[in-house]
């Protein structure tokens, strides 16, 4: 790393690329926590439940019964 003096550039480039990604990650993490939003593998599938449930009473409506 950092031998060829004509690709240096293209090495900072893509180590600048991968430390902003990682600490993009790291913030993303540390506000969801802050916050008390799911993190981890929950945090796909929260939303599934509200839509579920939505479409279920859209398709049975509440009786007055």
């Amino acid at each position: 790393m950092f031998q060829n003096p004509s690709t240096i550039w293209i090495e900072i480039v893509v180590l600048l690329a991968v430390i902003s990604f990682l600490l993009f990650l790291f913030i993303r993490y540390l506000y969801r926590k802050k916050n008390g939003l799911p993190t981890g593998e929950c945090a796909c599938c929260s939303n599934k439940g509200k839509g579920l449930i939505k479409a279920y009473h859209k398709t049975y409506k509440k009786n007055g019964n």
